[in-house]
C-alpha cells in the first residue's frame, strides 16, 4: 500500500516553474529598463525586509514552529501525490474481505498498511468499536491534522504581510537619511531616492513571489490530504457496516471529480455470486 504522505524524490514542475519564470520576467524587466541593474541592488534594504520579517515572526510563533517551518520549506518544491482511486480500491476490497469472511478477517491486512490513518481505522474496526466511536475518533484526527498543518501555511500568510511592511520602513529610514542630508547635496536626491525605494520593491517581491505563494501551496495540500483521510473515514465506515462493494463504491466516488471515476479498478469488486452466497447465509 503506497503511503500517501511520502513524496517523490522529483520537484514538482508547476511550482519551480512558476518560481523560474517569475524570476525570468522580473530580471528581463530591469534588463528592458535599464542597462546597469547592479541598481536593483541594496543590501541594507534587503537586511531590513528580511531581518524584520524573521524578528516579527519569532515574535508572533514559537521559535520551534519558525524552525520547523523552514526546515519543511523545501518540501513545498518536491511533488507530492495522493493517489486518492488508489485507496477507494483498497477500502472496496476490505469491503469485499468483510462482506465474505467477517470484520475480524481483517486484522491480517493490518501488517502490510503504510497509512497510519487508515491502518489506525482498520484496528478500531477489527476490535469491534462502535461504528459512531470510529467516526469520532477519525475526525477528531482529521481536526487535529488539519489545525496542525494550516498553521505551519498561516506562518507564511503572515510572513506574506508583514514583508511589505518592513519594506516600507526600509524606505521610510531611506527618507529620512536623504531629508537629513537635503541641504548639502541637492543632486543626490534622485540616487538616494530610487536608494529608498528598493525596500518596498524587496518587500513586495518575497510577499507576491515567496511568501503568499507557498501559503497558498500549503493550503492546498492540507485540503488535498484532509479529502483522503475523509474518503478513508467514510469508507471504513461502510466497511464496518458490511456494506456491498459497489455501494462502497458508489458512495467514495462522490468525493471525486467525475473525470477520476474511470481510474478507479472496478476488478476488485466482488464478483455477484459471493453477494448472492452471502444473502443466503443471512437467509
Amino acid at each position: 500500500m503506497q503511503n500517501p504522505y511520502s513524496r517523490r524524490c522529483s520537484m514538482n514542475i508547476a511550482t519551480v516553474t512558476g518560481i523560474v519564470t517569475g524570476l525570468v520576467v522580473l530580471i528581463f524587466s530591469m534588463f528592458n529598463a535599464t542597462g546597469n541593474v547592479s541598481i536593483f541592488w541594496n543590501p541594507h534594504g534587503m537586511a531590513v525586509v528580511i531581518g524584520g520579517v524573521i524578528a516579527s515572526t519569532l515574535i508572533c510563533y514559537s521559535i520551534k514552529d519558525v524552525l520547523r517551518l523552514f526546515a519543511n520549506f523545501t518540501k513545498v518544491l518536491k511533488r507530492e501525490d495522493l493517489p486518492i482511486t488508489i485507496y477507494v480500491e483498497e477500502v472496496i476490497y476490505l469491503s469485499r474481505q468483510a462482506l465474505g469472511q467477517g470484520t475480524l478477517h481483517l486484522e491480517s491486512e493490518l501488517e502490510d498498511m503504510e497509512n497510519f490513518f487508515l491502518k489506525d481505522g482498520l484496528r478500531m474496526l477489527v476490535d469491534q468499536y462502535p461504528t459512531e466511536k470510529i467516526r469520532q475518533i477519525m475526525e477528531t484526527t482529521i481536526e487535529n491534522q488539519y489545525e496542525r498543518e494550516m498553521s505551519e501555511a498561516a506562518i507564511f500568510r503572515t510572513m506574506g504581510k508583514l514583508s511589505p511592511a518592513f519594506g516600507m520602513l526600509g524606505t521610510l529610514i531611506g527618507l529620512i537619511v536623504m531629508f537629513q542630508n537635503l541641504q548639502s547635496d541637492i543632486g543626490a536626491i534622485g540616487p538616494a531616492m530610487a536608494v529608498a525605494m528598493m525596500s518596498t520593491f524587496y518587500g513586495l517581491i518575497f510577499t507576491n513571489l515567496l511568501f503568499n505563494p507557498v501559503a497558498v501551496k500549503m493550503e492546498r495540500r492540507v485540503e488535498e490530504r484532509v479529502l483522503l483521510m475523509r474518503v478513508i473515514m467514510e469508507g471504513l465506515i461502510l466497511v464496518s457496516k458490511r456494506t456491498p462493494p459497489e455501494i462502497v463504491r458508489d458512495e467514495l466516488k462522490a468525493f471525486l471529480p467525475a473525470r477520476k471515476w474511470a481510474d478507479i479498478d472496478t476488478s476488485k469488486l466482488p464478483v455477484k455470486s459471493l453477494i448472492k452466497e452471502q444473502g443466503s447465509s443471512h437467509a
